[in-house]
């Protein structure tokens, strides 16, 4: 043990010394040092755009096309044969390819949608609703394609790629989307 001493009091100046220029002469490496923490923190907290630009265009393209193109029904049963302005909510849940990480690179969107049919002075409740899972396919004008309706489920099926059904199935996971369609359709009906 008789290095030991020496050691212990090596490190101890060797700190000291550290100290000491740090308030001497390193004082501008805090704000630095500050500065590239934030700079980090706030780069990993970015999140990834391409899923709120996908359900964005999706619900650009399912609002253009009419309500009978959308199958869309009153809440007593019969098929809507009127006008009236189509609002949307969409959720992608894949696209094709499936390696895109940008929206330009994306050939077509698999979403699930909730559409209304806007009448003024037709209370939410009683608007007329479609939803279900969707394909758009970006060309100019988008082509969109939904499943008709009816009980036979290999309707959609053939729609989606079997590695998306499950997802295809399922309902809104970001119930903002929902929350923020009731909120458009009020205004737009009031």
């Amino acid at each position: 043990m008789p290095f030991a001493a020496p050691l212990h009091s090596a490190v101890h100046q060797c700190e000291h010394g550290l100290v000491l220029f740090l308030r001497r002469q390193g004082w501008w490496l805090l704000p630095e040092l500050v500065a590239v923490g934030i700079l980090a923190g706030l780069l990993a907290a970015q999140p990834n755009p391409l899923p709120d630009q996908l359900a964005a265009r999706a619900q650009t393209a399912l609002e253009q096309l009419s309500p009978a193109e959308l199958e869309l029904y009153e809440p007593s049963g019969h098929a809507v044969d009127h006008g009236g302005k189509v609002l949307c909510a969409a959720e992608p849940f894949g696209t094709e390819p499936s390696t895109a990480d940008r929206i330009e690179d994306v050939e077509r969107i698999y979403a699930v949608y909730f559409c209304a049919v806007v009448k003024p002075g037709t209370p939410w409740d009683y608007a007329s609703r479609s939803s279900g899972p969707a394909v758009i396919t970006l060309t100019d004008p988008p082509a969109v394609q939904t499943a008709k309706s009816g009980v036979d489920p290999d309707r959609v099926w053939a729609m989606i790629p079997d590695e998306l059904e499950q997802k295809a199935a399922a309902r809104f996971v970001e119930w903002g989307r929902l929350a923020g369609l009731r909120t458009r359709y009020e205004q737009a009906a009031a």
